[in-house]
C-alpha cells in the first residue's frame, strides 16, 4: 500500500494566506521525511475552502525543499485553463522535482467558480475532456496538434520535456459513471474521493471504477486508484476522536457556503445530474457523521490498524489522507499526527499485506 498527504490549503480565519502556504510546504516536508509517498495538492479559487489557486506554482515550491516525495496534484481544474500553458508548467514542474511529479485533473464542480471563470457548467465536460487530451498529447508526444471545439494545437513541440516518459496521468472521479468510463477508456489513473466524501460514495465510486473496466476486459486490480480518507492520530483515542472538531467544523461551515454546484432550488446543471441530492446529502453534514464513518481513521494508532484492515480487505491500494482538516489544528498535534501513521500504522499493514500473500 502507499500513502500520500491531501492538502487542500484550508483558511481558517486565524491564518494569514502566508501561514496557509508555509503548513502546505511544512507538510509537505514531514512527509518527505517521514516515509509517505506523496503529497497531493487541491485546486480551487475564489474562498477560504481553498486557497491552492496555481498548483504548478505549488508544486515548485514543494519540490525545492524535498528530496524523495512524489507530488501529485487532485486536481487541477482543467476547464479554467489554457492546456497548452498548462502542459508547459507540469512539464517544467516534473524536470525541477527530478522526475517526482504526478498530474492529476478534474472537470471542477463548484458553481461560483465556474462563474469567476465565466465558464459555463454545461461545457464542463467537454472543455475538461478536450482540455486532458491536449495536455496528454503534448507532454507524452514529441510533437503533437488536435483541432477542438475549445482550443487548437498546431504541431506543437514542449520544451522542456518532462523527464517521465510517459508522464503519470490521473483524473478524479467520484460518481458520475461516464467519467469513470472515459478514464478507463483512455488508460489513466483513478483518484476516487473529495473532501467532503462520505463512506457510501467512496465504495460506490470503486465499483464504478471496477465495474467500467471490468466491461472493457481490462484487469481490475486497484494499483492506479488513490482513496481520500479523513484522519488524525493520537495515541489517546478519545482524544484523537475529540480534537480534530472545531476545525473540522469550520471546514463543514465553509463547505457548506461555498462548494455547491448549483444553486439551492435552481436547474441542476446537465453535466452534473448525478450530484441533483447535493443540499439533501451536505446539508445536514456534522462532525459526528464524519467521525461515525466506516472509512474515518481518526483514533488511536491501534484503533486505526482495525479500520485498515477493511481497507485493505476493500481492494484499495493507495490511500490519500486529509490529516489537517479546516487548517486550524496545532501544528505539533499534525506532525505527531503524522508521524503516529508512519511508524506504527504503516508497519502494522504491510504485515497484514505479507500476511495476505
Amino acid at each position: 500500500m502507499k500513502y500520500g498527504i491531501f492538502i487542500l490549503g484550508d483558511k481558517p480565519p486565524g491564518l494569514s494566506h502566508a501561514e496557509v502556504f508555509r503548513n502546505m510546504a511544512e507538510e509537505a516536508r514531514w512527509a518527505d521525511e517521514l516515509g509517505y509517498d506523496s503529497v497531493w495538492l487541491a485546486e480551487h479559487h475564489f474562498s477560504p475552502y481553498g486557497t491552492l489557486a496555481n498548483l504548478p506554482v505549488a508544486a515548485s515550491a514543494i519540490a525545492a525543499t524535498t528530496e524523495r516525495v512524489r507530488i501529485g496534484t487532485a486536481c487541477i481544474v482543467a476547464p479554467f485553463h489554457n492546456p497548452i500553458e498548462v502542459a508547459e508548467q507540469i512539464a517544467m514542474v516534473d524536470v525541477i522535482s527530478g522526475g517526482r511529479f504526478d498530474a492529476g485533473f478534474g472537470r471542477g464542480y463548484q458553481a461560483h467558480e465556474f462563474r469567476g471563470f465565466g465558464v459555463s457548467m454545461d461545457d464542463a465536460t467537454a472543455r475538461f475532456r478536450e482540455a486532458v487530451t491536449i495536455i496528454d498529447g503534448l507532454v507524452n508526444n514529441e510533437r503533437f496538434s488536435f483541432e477542438g471545439e475549445y482550443w487548437q494545437v498546431d504541431d506543437l513541440a514542449l520544451h522542456p520535456r518532462p523527464l517521465q516518459d510517459p508522464m503519470p496521468m490521473w483524473v478524479t472521479v467520484m460518481k458520475t459513471p461516464a467519467s469513470f468510463e472515459w478514464l478507463a477508456d483512455r488508460g489513466y489513473g483513478a483518484l476516487i474521493g473529495n473532501p467532503y466524501q462520505v463512506d457510501p460514495d467512496l465504495a460506490a465510486g470503486l465499483d464504478i471504477y471496477l465495474e467500467s473496466r471490468r466491461a472493457r476486459g481490462l484487469e481490475t486490480g486497484t494499483e492506479q486508484v488513490w482513496a481520500m480518507l479523513n484522519a488524525f492520530v493520537d495515541r489517546d483515542d478519545a482524544f484523537a476522536r475529540s480534537y480534530p472538531r472545531a476545525s473540522v467544523d469550520a471546514s463543514i461551515e465553509v463547505h457548506k457556503q461555498f462548494s455547491s454546484p448549483f444553486e439551492r432550488g435552481g436547474e441542476v446543471p446537465a453535466d452534473y445530474k448525478a450530484y441533483a441530492d447535493w443540499f439533501d446529502k451536505h446539508d445536514d453534514q456534522s462532525y459526528e457523521q464524519i467521525l461515525d464513518s466506516t472509512l474515518t481513521l481518526m483514533g488511536s494508532p491501534d484503533k486505526i490498524i482495525e479500520k485498515m484492515r477493511m481497507v485493505v480487505d476493500m481492494g484499495w491500494q493507495n490511500v490519500m489522507l486529509r490529516m489537517s482538516r479546516g487548517g486550524a489544528m496545532d501544528r505539533d498535534k499534525v506532525r505527531e499526527s503524522m508521524r503516529l501513521f508512519a511508524t506504527e500504522v504503516m508497519p502494522a499493514v504491510a504485515e497484514m499485506e505479507r500476511a495476505a500473500a
